[in-house]
């Protein structure tokens, strides 16, 4: 009898122990993702051949507490101008704070030096042409439109989608402030042939 009643009671506790793992195990988890590592899901084709739609990253939410932003780091941020269901992007950091950004022959240029981009989307084995913005009644007359050199402000980013002619970025909404930036993006881990480092 007493071997029973011992049996029931380390069956108890085992319960209890399997009980407070899960819950840390959750809480853990939780923690992790609302301040360190947290996942997003690509929503549109702005990143390809990059990023596709569908396509999961993990996104480093305290790296730029150790060191600043960089040019061509993939970020997630909060969108100055927010739109209905498009409150949180993803793009490419192309212009940092004090850069003059300019456009020649579907090519942006930095301080006067054409930018190294190898992740601009080819289509045809052509790079796509990177554009100024363009509205619907003919060319946007905002300074970020890139129609002529644009210098950022101090604490303002520059941003694009690896797609450049279907990608709403910078060149139409304008600037990121540092303060709107969630974190980097620095790894897919979905869909599985695409697992990798960014």
């Amino acid at each position: 009898m007493f071997g029973r009643l011992t049996k029931l009671t380390g069956t108890r506790r085992t319960l209890a122990d399997y009980a407070i793992t899960v819950v840390l195990a959750v809480g853990l988890a939780l923690l992790i993702q609302a301040f360190i590592v947290k996942p997003y899901m690509i929503p549109s084709p702005s990143m390809a051949n990059t990023l596709l739609p569908g396509q999961r990253v993990l996104v480093d939410r305290v790296a730029y507490h150790y060191r600043d932003i960089a040019r061509g780091d993939v970020i997630v941020f909060k969108q100055p101008h927010g739109q209905p269901g498009m409150d949180v992007l993803i793009k490419r950091v192309v212009g940092l704070p004090g850069d003059t950004l300019s456009l020649e022959g579907g090519k942006l240029f930095v301080n006067g030096q054409p930018l190294n981009e190898p992740y601009v989307r080819v289509v045809g084995g052509q790079v796509e042409p990177t554009d100024p913005a363009e509205t619907a009644a003919g060319p946007a007359s905002a300074a970020w439109s890139l129609l002529s050199p644009y210098t950022l402000p101090p604490g303002q980013y520059f941003v694009m989608g690896d797609n450049r002619t279907n990608s709403g970025d910078s060149r139409y909404w304008g600037t990121v402030p540092e303060e709107n930036v969630i974190g980097r993006a620095f790894f897919s881990y979905w869909p599985l042939g695409r697992l990798g480092a960014l």
